[in-house]
């Protein structure tokens, strides 16, 4: 089916509350396919054990520049720099996801990312430990990181019934914030007894056993006529930016989500990651309370996950969203008012829970409602506007953090957040709604 069809059927939708044409076209109406539990078990256990590698090694890398320079700016810098060159393939990530065949995509961008780690470790068991060399590193990771996003994000829906997609998604979210949990100890400890070189190495050895196990899970290959379609419709990858902007604009819940995300992203969501920050200057700086911070945020992610896939959510996907999204701004707030640590400690953890309350949903519905041939394009929409507004955000944010009252810059972000999401609710409308497709929606749904 080309994507002109897939947009008149869109344009028919607007005036509807409900968008279940799109979602039977995407996911077949969630139709469950013989053996699709097996093959959502591997993809999870695939991705999870990339990620740990992943993790651990970004934790190993950063901090050992933090140590050897002990300069936050180019701890702040390097991490930029990693998310704006996962920015710069997003979108040639997803035009190829639309074009290729997805598990291959992910299988060579997991490939590519170890080979590089592996140069790098070589570099540094052989006494070359420069910082530059290490800022190549994590740039080239970023690079394979915005293939990779895509091609993940897009395959998903092709091997899982439709009405699991939220309930996997949220597992999967809590799988990353477990390893999320463990990755910074373990850092620490690997740092103290193995040359950073060695540790690099990790790496290569889980994105191998990623590799394996991705090479058994069963992804479909894209049809001749979803490749036509994702070479015909627009000539660069500028081109197929646009493309995807206006197919996602033509949705008015999509629509309205994108949005909500990009400034939630840019101006919120950039505060609640500077924990250890407002740590030490409202606090202290003394060790146990950082790590209770990281753990409390960390722990909430897992419970948040676990929650929304035990639960399932509500049938109004933007609804759900926006609920994740004003929770996260209030404990923004109250990080900002917090009287003591330990306030401040539940405000973190509060705060982890909603990440999966605002992110899962919206995740979700973007595979429930877009189409296959689309998937990948939309996809990479998404991860650009994650990469290049969390980056904007933090560039800004961190400066101010030191020349400004940080528990005021919390209060008032935290207030604009809020008032930012009344607006949009109180606008209502058809952008307001985004129905799971498989629920009838009713006049008293969410």
């Amino acid at each position: 089916m080309s994507s002109v069809a897939v947009e008149e059927d869109v344009s028919q939708d607007l005036s509807s509350d409900r968008i279940e044409p799109l979602a039977d076209q995407a996911t077949g109406g969630g139709t469950a396919r013989p053996g699709w539990l097996r093959d959502v078990a591997l993809f999870l256990t695939a991705q999870s054990t990339s990620i740990i590698g992943s993790s651990l090694v970004t934790y190993a890398l950063t901090w050992y520049i933090t140590l050897k320079t002990g300069s936050g700016a180019q701890f702040a810098l390097l991490l930029i720099a990693s998310q704006l060159a996962a920015a710069l393939t997003a979108i040639p990530g997803g035009v190829w996801a639309d074009r290729h065949w997805r598990k291959l995509l992910m299988m060579a961008s997991d490939a590519g990312v170890a080979i590089v780690t592996m140069i790098l470790a070589a570099f540094m068991l052989n006494g070359f430990e420069s910082v530059w060399l290490i800022a190549v590193c994590l740039a080239l990771r970023g690079l394979g990181s915005g293939i990779q996003q895509p091609a993940v994000s897009a395959a998903l829906p092709q091997i899982a019934p439709s009405d699991k997609l939220l309930r996997i998604n949220s597992l999967n979210q809590a799988l990353q914030a477990i390893i999320m949990v463990a990755s910074p100890a373990l850092a620490l400890v690997l740092l103290s007894f193995l040359p950073l070189g060695w540790i690099l190495m990790v790496d290569v050895v889980t994105a191998a056993i990623g590799i394996g196990i991705t090479a058994f899970i069963r992804i479909p290959k894209p049809t001749a006529e979803m490749r036509a379609d994702a070479q015909s419709h627009a000539q660069g990858y500028l081109g197929h930016t646009a493309e995807a902007v206006r197919y996602a604009w033509r949705i008015p819940g999509l629509r309205r989500a994108l949005v909500m995300c990009a400034v939630m992203l840019t101006f919120v969501v950039p505060l609640g990651q500077m924990g250890p920050v407002f740590v030490v200057h409202l606090f202290g700086s003394e060790q146990w309370m950082l790590a209770a911070c990281e753990m409390a945020f960390f722990i909430g992610m897992v419970a948040g996950g676990v929650t929304m896939g035990a639960w399932g959510g509500l049938r109004n996907r933007m609804t759900l969203a926006t609920i994740g999204m004003a929770g996260f701004s209030a404990m923004v707030v109250l990080m900002g008012l917090a009287p003591n640590i330990w306030v401040f400690i539940a405000a973190l953890g509060l705060m982890g829970f909603m990440l999966p309350v605002l992110n899962t949903p919206l995740v979700t519905a973007i595979q429930e409602i877009i189409p296959e041939n689309m998937m990948g394009r939309v996809m990479s929409l998404v991860t650009l506007i994650n990469t290049v507004c969390f980056p904007l955000g933090m560039a800004v944010a961190g400066p101010m953090a030191d020349r400004v009252n940080v528990g005021g810059m919390a209060v008032v972000v935290g207030v604009a957040g809020l008032v930012f999401l009344a607006v949009l609710t109180l606008i209502g409308g058809p952008g307001s709604k985004l129905y799971a497709p498989q629920a009838a929606p009713s006049a008293s749904a969410a």
